[in-house]
């Protein structure tokens, strides 16, 4: 009875502690992001439920674009054509460069040029001017 009722008393602190940082911490994560993701675009409750379909089907596309950019390289890769390879993965390199040079996500920004410095495709493609 000793050992009993201090593991009884150590478990239910490991239940309650387990379930508060491992359920309540990223609920309510979840919930300061909604509530960030609502006052950036202006939308109430119901429309942010009504966006949410569209957004989903936007991150499809996404997604299926750069599945469909890496499935390309990787058949290029296995033809053994690493320079067509190159070519290829730097053209997307440099079309987001070149779209989004000026506002875009800077980490990539900057490691794109820094990648520029060593790879000649990369440089190629960031010098082109939009079309």
């Amino acid at each position: 009875m000793k050992r009993f009722i201090p593991s009884l008393i150590c478990l239910v602190a490991g239940i309650a502690l387990g379930w508060y940082f491992g359920y309540t911490r990223p609920a309510l994560q979840a919930m300061h992001l909604y509530q960030e993701v609502q006052k950036t675009m202006g939308l109430s409750d119901a429309e942010m439920v009504k966006q949410v379909p569209d957004s989903l089907a936007a991150m499809k596309r996404d997604d299926e674009g750069v599945a469909l950019v890496a499935l390309r390289g990787i058949e290029i890769l296995d033809r053994g054509d690493v320079a067509a390879a190159k070519k290829h993965l730097a053209y997307w390199v440099g079309s987001y460069y070149r779209v989004y040079h000026a506002n875009g996500d800077t980490n990539l920004i900057a490691r794109i040029e820094r990648a520029a410095t060593t790879n000649a495709e990369i440089a190629a493609e960031i010098a082109k001017k939009i079309q």
